[in-house]
């Protein structure tokens, strides 16, 4: 109720017992009059203060869940990137210097946003950290040669030489499988359910 709906409400009050011949009864005191225009005020700056006081917690919660979420989105890229990188090296198309260095300065790139990414999830949620570790040791398993291989093959000349007919570790998706899995219970109403619920069937193997 506003300030002017309670003045008029007032008046109103007033008129009707103005014209059943009664004259309206003067305040006891300008102590009483002065408490319930105290109490209008405080009621009034209450109900902002409430507004304004959940819009920032819904704020804060809007922001959080976007860090949240693309700081898991950068974690997934890294993964895939890391199982992409020996395919870049086998298809490199020589090995003058600026060519090798710009592979070795990805490589390098690469690994520091793995590490980056391997603290941030782990220090966001302990299970989905070590559902990142498994991820990335279970692609390291035929990335890692992989890579060694193709920085010991002869750099591509032809454009043929480009479908490399089946080399490579092949497809590195089914390891980030869980951790994809486990993202999903980080938003939403999926947050509510406990860790120790979910993580059992996600963790499996």
């Amino acid at each position: 109720m506003g300030v002017l709906t309670i003045h008029l409400a007032a008046s109103e009050v007033a008129t009707y017992m103005a014209g059943a011949g009664e004259v309206p009864a003067a305040p006891a005191s300008d102590d009483t009059s002065a408490s319930v225009w105290l109490l209008v005020v405080i009621t009034l700056l209450g109900s902002s203060v409430l507004a304004g006081f959940i819009t920032s917690v819904l704020g804060n919660l809007r922001a959080a869940a976007t860090a949240r979420r693309e700081g898991y989105a950068n974690a997934v890229r890294s993964l895939i990137a890391r199982g992409e990188y020996p395919y870049r090296v086998r298809r490199r198309v020589s090995d003058d210097a600026d060519v090798l260095s710009a592979l070795v300065e990805r490589g390098h790139d690469l690994q520091e946003q793995l590490a980056a990414c391997r603290t941030w999830v782990a220090s966001e949620h302990r299970v989905l950290g070590r559902l990142f570790e498994s991820a990335l040791a279970g692609i390291d398993t035929t990335v890692g040669p992989a890579i060694q291989d193709a920085w010991g093959t002869p750099p591509i000349s032809a454009a043929m030489g480009m479908n490399l007919n089946g080399w490579g570790p092949g497809d590195q998706w089914h390891h980030v499988a869980k951790l994809e899995r486990a993202i999903t219970y980080r938003f939403g109403w999926r947050r509510l359910v406990p860790s120790r619920l979910w993580s059992r069937w996600i963790c499996r193997p």
